[in-house]
């Protein structure tokens, strides 16, 4: 007997099965936002903790929001009439055009908000503990709004300039990302570099000279790994999820996808280990591992549809090196990035934006197979095909990167971008959330009083007492107390 919610018709049960893979794989992408959260918490001190679980919310809400009233129109409304630039129909899912594809259907919808609230939340970890929660939401806002669905309206709307989904595209033959290398990654770790740049280091990371020091203590690498763990769970819906999108008729695809995307990460983990083995002399720190398997990761999204599962050795492994690099020219910079994601998303999601043409095979005219990392030079389409990734990858950091800009500098004018001295000092959990996220007994130290920040001195003056916001902080936190 037919199951009630599927039809007899062949037609209606393929539908009701791609739309039912989405909302699945949306599911599982949507975990990332625990994954992220147990990374972000783990890497920040313990006067810092509410602060950061509260980022990670308002990303949630303020990212399904504002996605379902403009985003999702203007990534995947009718983009005709503005030649492929931005959406202008199907804003909050009502729109006279016909839902003819996938993409604009509801369970479209939740699958790419998934995709938009992994965008939003990377840039929490990178500026945590120095910025204020009112600057990170107006992030949050723009980037759930205009950054990443602007960005996907050029690449993988069916009216997108730059679409492959485009018959009549403007830049041909598209741009190859099938799981975000560029509309996600690159666009994530471009305004965690600006925002990390306008807000500055944490006052503990500056010495006298203005060079960083060195990392200032994480509060439980434990959670950090265990992030990890479950961002690399939610990772093959990542990136197996939009093969419905693309080529679902393949049946193998997905299992392609889900080994060549284990490959990379095991790969990156790999080199990253043997890499600062030799280079420190020493094994790395857990969180430094955990951070060299996400570059993997990110690594494998933009052509994990069309890259053979045994190339995730060398992308992986390349993958791994550039993280190291990176990291270690943010520090010389002095730019103060507390789970290192520009390293991770912006410097790995080039690389993934890049290696999409070199390692993917191409049809050619006359009907033969070709790829630049086989046949080098005389593979032309694959050469387009990377000029057409690198344009994109240039206009994502041009656009990012300026609309970026102005909100820092916006923010910055009106003081509301960086939280004061004193609540950065003592922990952001103990001025504005009315106490540390733990119970004191448990973390053995005295227990704090909340700080007020509009707190006036009292006449019969006021009396200091020595309290330590975190166990791993460098310094006491001196509290004023009124007599």
């Amino acid at each position: 007997m037919t199951p009630p919610l599927i039809d007899s018709d062949h037609k209606n049960q393929e539908d009701y099965l791609k739309n039912y893979q989405l909302v699945y794989s949306a599911s599982m992408v949507i975990l990332m936002q625990l994954g992220f959260t147990f990374l972000e918490v783990g890497s920040v001190r313990v006067g810092f903790t509410k602060s950061i679980l509260m980022k990670n919310m308002v990303d949630m809400i303020m990212s399904a929001l504002m996605y379902y009233l403009i985003g999702f129109g203007l990534a995947f409304g009718d983009g005709t009439s503005s030649k492929g630039v931005i959406g202008l129909s199907h804003f909050m899912m009502i729109s006279e055009v016909k839902n003819d594809t996938i993409h604009r259907s509801t369970a479209g919808w939740v699958y790419h908000w998934s995709y938009c609230a992994t965008a939003a939340t990377i840039v929490a970890g990178a500026i945590a503990e120095r910025t204020q929660l009112l600057a990170y939401s107006v992030y949050s806002l723009i980037g759930s709004s205009i950054l990443y669905p602007v960005i996907t309206q050029w690449m993988w709307s069916p009216t997108g300039w730059a679409s492959k989904a485009n018959d009549n595209m403007a830049l041909y033959p598209g741009v190859l990302d099938d799981a975000g290398g560029i509309a996600v990654h690159t666009c994530a770790g471009m305004c965690s570099l600006v925002s990390c740049y306008f807000v500055g280091p944490r006052q503990q990371r500056l010495n006298r000279k203005g060079v960083l020091k060195k990392d200032l203590p994480k509060q439980n690498q434990a959670f950090i790994v265990f992030g990890m763990m479950v961002l690399w769970f939610s990772w093959y819906a990542f990136n197996a999820g939009p093969a419905v999108l693309s080529a679902g008729k393949n049946p193998q695809m997905m299992g392609q996808i889900a080994v060549y995307t284990t490959v990379c990460a095991a790969a990156a983990g790999t080199s990253y280990l043997v890499l600062t083995s030799l280079w420190r002399k020493k094994l790395p720190e857990p969180c430094d591992l955990a951070n060299g398997i996400l570059a993997g990761l990110v690594a494998s999204t933009s052509g994990c549809a069309h890259i053979e599962h045994y190339y995730g050795l060398v992308i992986g492994t390349l993958a791994g090196f550039i993280v190291y690099g990176v990291v270690r020219a943010m520090r010389a910079l002095a730019i103060d990035d507390v789970v290192d994601a520009v390293a991770v998303h912006l410097g790995c999601g080039t690389w993934s934006a890049f290696s999409a043409p070199i390692f993917s095979p191409f049809t050619k005219e006359d009907g033969s197979s070709c790829s630049i990392i086989s046949k080098g030079i005389s593979c032309k389409v694959g050469w387009q095909q990377l000029g057409v990734n690198m344009l994109m990858w240039l206009l994502t950091i041009v656009y990012v990167g300026a609309i970026t800009t102005v909100v820092c500098v916006t923010l910055r004018s009106f003081r509301v971008l960086r939280v004061k001295v004193e609540s950065e000092k003592q922990g952001v959990d103990l001025v504005e959330f009315n106490g540390l996220a733990y119970d004191h007994q448990i973390l053995g130290v005295p227990t704090p009083a909340p700080v007020s920040r509009n707190s006036k001195r009292r006449k019969g003056g006021s009396k200091k007492v020595a309290v330590e916001a975190s166990p791993h902080a460098d310094t006491t936190v001196t509290v004023t107390e009124a007599v």
